[in-house]
């Protein structure tokens, strides 16, 4: 859940204030290694860098950027459902 709101509050917090709506340090840090290695033409999602890199295609980014953020916000709804879960079963136990 830490590492989801941190990721959210990334995206859309710091993006607003950088200007680039989906912004993560992290992806702007392995960036600037990679340009420093020689890395040319890098695309603005690091998701898109990976998925092009690993299965060697050229993934649309408009379609990686709307699947990453479906995993994301389905990540983000059953992480909490299970932490509403369990703490109803902790305040249950706490009860007996």
């Amino acid at each position: 859940m830490i590492v989801l709101a941190l990721t959210g509050a990334s995206w859309s917090l710091l993006g607003l204030i950088v200007g680039t709506l989906g912004y993560c340090p992290l992806t702007d840090w392995h960036f600037r290694v990679l340009t420093k290695l020689g890395e040319t033409d890098l695309p603005n999602s690091y998701i898109k860098y990976l998925t092009d890199r690993l299965f060697g295609l050229n993934t649309s980014a408009t379609i990686v950027d709307k699947v990453t953020l479906i995993v994301f916000i389905a990540a983000l709804i059953l992480s909490l459902l299970l932490n509403i879960r369990d703490l109803r079963i902790s305040k249950k136990d706490e009860r007996k």
